[in-house]
């Protein structure tokens, strides 16, 4: 289990600070999504092939990798509050710089760039949500995480809409980018002053729990990047779905890993964290794997939306764990398991590419279904942690 033990009802402040940073969660998500529904619009008017954009998409991945230990000498010096309010700014930022790049050389900075500005958010709000949920004695995670998907839904439904209205991703993007801007100002006000490195080290030193968690968040995000990545390259050039419903596939993603994340902390409580995750990737592989075998535009919709179910409490859960693992701060372990794990992020883009050039698309997402189902293997490291 990886529920905290019960303590005292939360105060006044501490439900502010778990606004806050649910906020900022689905900030991240607005982001994510927002990008992931223009991919298809950058790769046509970029002239870009499934070689190239795998590897334009590498950069965001490469900046979310080195990110991580970024991430953790900022929280050391500053704190999780003021590195989660300045990240958000960061990427509201740099988001509108990707669409706007001419060429593949632009495209893969710009990616770096948001990439770096999104992980070190990524392990800064993680990380200032683990003390909220100590705080607060119950499993606040999987929620947190839902809100991320709520945004990630917006986005990508924004997207769909924007592009089938005719709107550039320059300027669209521009506008999301304006609106983050602002609203990561206001909430990090009521972001909670969670306290510098309490155990004297800026990075955690990789034990077999971390190391595990780690491959169960390497794991995971390797699907979630194929789904944002690919998800609406697939349905236009294999099922051969118009741009506008093509963005589709990552909003039913979204869409259904929100409802599963939102109920993921009931459910850890019932089934505990191991058992749910094992269920979980088994269920977004075979989601995945009947969209492949069926390539009709409902069907492949459909199973992205499994696949969203199946990811939903993965990475929330590991992420959690992590933070409660004993002697290390939080901050810290946060940013080791991410290290690890963002190498599945780091490798998607490319390998799907790759695999995709020399085979076909479907092939490639093949690969997807079984790292999806290879995240049952380290899932029992989630029983020997605490949060």
């Amino acid at each position: 289990m990886t529920t905290p033990p019960v303590l005292a009802a939360p105060r006044r402040r501490d439900r502010r600070a778990r606004l806050a940073v649910a906020v900022t969660f689905g900030l991240h998500g607005v982001a994510a999504g927002s990008w992931a529904g223009r991919i298809p619009w950058v790769k046509e008017i970029r002239h870009l092939s499934a070689a190239d954009l795998g590897l334009a998409l590498m950069g965001a991945a490469i900046g979310g990798l080195l990110a991580a230990p970024l991430a953790a000498w900022l929280i050391s010096r500053f704190g999780s509050r003021a590195t989660t309010r300045a990240a958000g700014i960061a990427m509201a930022v740099s988001l509108p710089l990707v669409p706007s790049a001419p060429t593949l050389p632009t495209i893969f900075a710009a990616l770096v760039l948001f990439g770096a500005a999104g992980g070190v958010l990524d392990v800064a709000m993680n990380a200032n949500g683990v003390v909220v949920q100590e705080r607060y004695g119950r499993s606040i995670m999987s929620g947190l995480h839902g809100i991320w998907s709520v945004g990630g839904l917006i986005g990508s439904v924004a997207a769909g809409l924007a592009a089938g209205a005719g709107l550039d991703a320059p300027v669209h993007l521009l506008i999301v980018g304006i609106v983050m801007f602002a609203a990561s100002l206001l909430s990090g006000f009521w972001l909670t002053p969670a306290p510098r490195s309490s155990v004297g080290r800026v990075f955690a030193r990789p034990d077999r729990v971390l190391l595990l968690l780690g491959g169960v968040i390497f794991f995971g995000l390797f699907a979630e990047a194929a789904a944002a990545d690919w998800s609406a390259v697939y349905l236009r050039t294999v099922a051969h779905a118009p741009q506008d419903v093509a963005a589709w596939g990552y909003a039913a993603f979204s869409l259904a890993m929100t409802g599963g994340r939102l109920m993921g902390d009931r459910l850890v409580e019932r089934f505990g964290a191991s058992r749910l995750v094992r269920a979980a990737a088994l269920t977004g592989a075979a989601g995945l794997t009947l969209g492949l075998l069926v390539p009709v535009t409902a069907v492949v919709i459909v199973a992205f939306a499994v696949l969203g179910v199946g990811m939903a409490t993965v990475v929330p859960l590991a992420f959690s764990a992590a933070g409660g693992t004993p002697g290390h701060d939080p901050g810290t372990s946060v940013a080791a398991v991410a290290t690890v794990g963002y190498g599945g992020w780091m490798l998607a883009p490319p390998v799907i590419g790759f695999v995709a050039q020399g085979t076909s698309l479907t092939v490639a997402l093949a690969v997807v279904a079984a790292m999806t189902a290879l995240i049952a293997v380290p899932a029992g490291a989630l029983r020997t942690s605490r949060t």
